[in-house]
């Protein structure tokens, strides 16, 4: 698990601060010499968290002590020291804001009373941040070490030697914040999915849409070569079709007749396979009379005595060979016979014309060996018209009664409903 990277500050300047405690050591200063205090200035510019160049002004003074053991040197009222000098900083384990251990070197020259002499000293600190975010102010304790050298004096030449006892304080200015640049994105099994965009990233896969899936192996669960991120279908073996919808589903068969719906004319009716895509998979047609989709289809038209409900002698044997269609597929449960009439005459009376002839259809039916029960009516009237126009062959197309197969049994003797024809009410009539 990668974690969040870690922030850093990186300041441009900082300033440094002391107050502290002096004491000489080291004879003839430490007898001479008692306690005093002092304080130091630096300014330090970093360069990374770890080491900085500096600046530094610096000054202490020493209260008088006991009298040199020589009576004839004369007596300290005590001793001072003004300097600058210039060093480094170290920060060994970096740190947050200006929090961590410090130490420091610096080199340069100060005044004693009227003389110049070089001079060394050095601290060890650690400081507290001050803040809690983004902290720019820190404090803390320090212990620092001041040399004096006076390689000129030939009355008292021994190097004097300072102990710092105090408190430091840093402040950083310009400071910005600076975020690591992020680690090298992965990809162990090389699939160019990086690892932390993977979903499987010891597997190698393709790149996807989906978080869960991008970087995985493709599946195909029911081995029917259709992909499960394709497949509508991924635990029933199927086909490839141009449907997402189907993609890799079983091709159904409603009817069960062994023709498979999208090769059968007649999916919702059990039928035989022909040769021809018009009527596969539809009951065997009877001469002119034969089934495509839900409709018994007549090459030739049932003709009725003018204005009459009475079917003509010629049109008997028509009607024969639809009952002859009907017989031979039990399968089909349910005929629904749709009478309709001409524009010619009222809309009343053409609604009665073609609730009539509907009604005659049927009785001529029975007649040829059809169950009744197996048989409905409607009527349209003039609603409904096949050909537009007043010409005589409009008129007579219009003239004309429908058959709709409304339930059928598939093959298997499971009984499939079929909806009522468009536009039909469930007793008869018209909409």
């Amino acid at each position: 698990m990668v974690g969040t990277p870690t922030i850093t500050r990186a300041d441009e300047v900082r300033i440094h601060a002391m107050g502290a405690a002096t004491r000489a050591l080291g004879d003839p200063q430490a007898s001479e010499l008692s306690w005093g205090g002092g304080g130091s200035l630096a300014v330090e510019r970093p360069f990374g968290n770890v080491f900085g160049l500096q600046l530094e002004l610096l000054g202490f003074g020493l209260t008088d002590g006991s009298a040199p053991a020589d009576p004839t040197l004369a007596n300290r009222s005590g001793g001072g020291v003004l300097g600058g000098a210039i060093g480094a900083r170290l920060r060994p384990f970096g740190g947050e804001g200006q929090a961590g251990l410090w130490l420091d070197g610096n080199g340069g020259v100060s005044r004693t009373g009227p003389v110049t002499r070089p001079i060394f000293d050095g601290h060890i600190g650690y400081d507290f941040a001050i803040g809690k975010k983004d902290p720019s102010f820190g404090l803390g304790p320090v212990v620092g070490y001041t040399h004096v050298f006076q390689p000129n004096d030939t009355v008292r030449p021994a190097d004097a030697h300072v102990l710092w006892l105090g408190i430091h304080g840093v402040l950083g200015f310009g400071s910005k914040k600076v975020e690591p640049p992020p680690p090298p994105r992965g990809d162990r099994d090389a699939d160019t999915v990086f690892d932390d965009e993977d979903a499987c990233p010891d597997d190698a896969g393709s790149r996807t849409s989906d978080p869960k899936t991008s970087g995985c192996p493709r599946g195909d669960r029911d081995h029917d070569t259709v992909f499960d991120d394709e497949d509508a279908c991924p635990d029933v073996a199927g086909v490839r079709t141009g449907d997402p919808k189907t993609n890799g589903c079983p091709r159904p068969d409603r009817d069960n007749d062994a023709v498979l719906d999208d090769e059968d004319a007649c999916p919702d009716v059990p039928g035989e396979r022909t040769n021809d895509p018009k009527t596969s998979g539809c009951p065997k047609s009877e001469g002119p009379v034969h089934v495509a989709g839900d409709k018994i289809v007549l090459d030739e038209r049932i003709l009725f005595d003018t204005d009459s409900p009475r079917v003509r002698h010629a049109s008997f044997g028509l009607v024969q060979k639809v009952a002859t269609l009907i017989s031979a597929n039990p399968d089909v449960l349910e005929i629904d016979i749709e009478g309709h009439a001409d524009r010619i005459g009222t809309d009343a009376h053409n609604l009665q014309l073609s609730r009539e002839r509907a009604e005659s259809v049927k009785r001529l039916l029975v007649k040829f060996g059809i169950d009744g029960k197996r048989l409905t009516t409607h009527y349209y009237g003039e609603s409904r018209p096949r050909a537009a126009g007043s010409g005589q062959e409009q008129l007579r197309e219009n003239r004309r009664v429908e058959f709709t197969v409304v339930r059928a049994q598939p093959k298997s003797g499971a009984a499939t409903p079929q909806g009522a024809p468009a536009g039909a009410t469930p007793e008869g009539g018209h909409r």
